[in-house]
């Protein structure tokens, strides 16, 4: 993580209820993606494979059908080029998430944005 020390509050929050280690599992395998942790997933489900039965299952109960932007814990960088490089390749953003180490939340406020220096045309002066 990028601050041991103060980690996200969304995986703290984890941490404190299933513990260290299973928070840290959800940021290596789910981090930057936006997850749903569904109250009753089957042995098939993303979750189930990528944590284990007794951790996925565990995690699915404490989130009982909710979803989570979990946090990639690198550090901050500027990657809109690459963001809307990927993007125009045809990437969905939770590919262009996962391969830059960002939030897709991030991926689409950075898609959906104009660029820096754009000028607002209706924008009264």
């Amino acid at each position: 993580m990028t601050d041991r020390q103060h980690p996200p509050r969304s995986i703290r929050e984890i941490a404190e209820t299933i513990g260290v280690r299973l928070a840290l599992k959800l940021v290596q395998e789910f981090g930057g993606l936006e997850i749903r942790f569904p109250a009753q997933p089957d042995d098939q489900h993303p979750v189930i494979r990528a944590l284990g039965k007794e951790d996925g299952y565990a995690i699915c109960k404490y989130m009982d059908g909710s979803k989570l932007s979990v946090p990639h814990c690198r550090p901050p960088r500027s990657a809109r080029a690459e963001i809307l490089r990927m993007e125009a390749e045809g990437l969905s953003n939770a590919e262009i998430a996962r391969r830059i180490g960002i939030t897709q939340r991030w991926v689409r406020k950075v898609v959906k944005s104009p660029p820096p220096n754009q000028l607002n045309m209706f924008e009264e002066t």
